[in-house]
């Protein structure tokens, strides 16, 4: 496994744990661990770029696109205290920044 994989696998499996150890609702807790499981495994953003090539001349753009809806849609099963904890905010931030620099890694690669 190259490092850059190993890298954002060990990304991946942190912000699990963080979700399991941070204070959220059920609902909200397994919508997140979707998204990780999702568009912070590299393996699977590459296979999803691997088969959008085919439909699209810009991959990139439309899974950027997509992840940003779909972390959007897990705050539908926040409560009001997941919403408004600055934790929160921060870590959904941190969680597109390991997102975006994994695709730039995947698209320079």
């Amino acid at each position: 496994m190259s490092d850059w994989i190993a890298y954002y696998e060990d990304n991946k499996q942190s912000a699990l744990k963080r979700i399991k150890n941070m204070g959220l609702s059920p609902g909200y807790r397994k919508e997140l661990n979707c998204w990780v499981n999702k568009y912070l495994d590299p393996f699977s953003v590459a296979r999803v770029i691997s088969i959008e090539r085919r439909e699209t001349s810009d991959p990139y753009s439309r899974i950027r696109i997509e992840a940003e809806k779909d972390l959007e849609f897990t705050l539908l099963n926040a409560t009001r205290s997941d919403r408004i904890s600055s934790d929160v905010i921060f870590f959904e931030s941190n969680l597109l920044l390991l997102f975006n620099l994994m695709l730039k890694h995947i698209r320079t690669a």
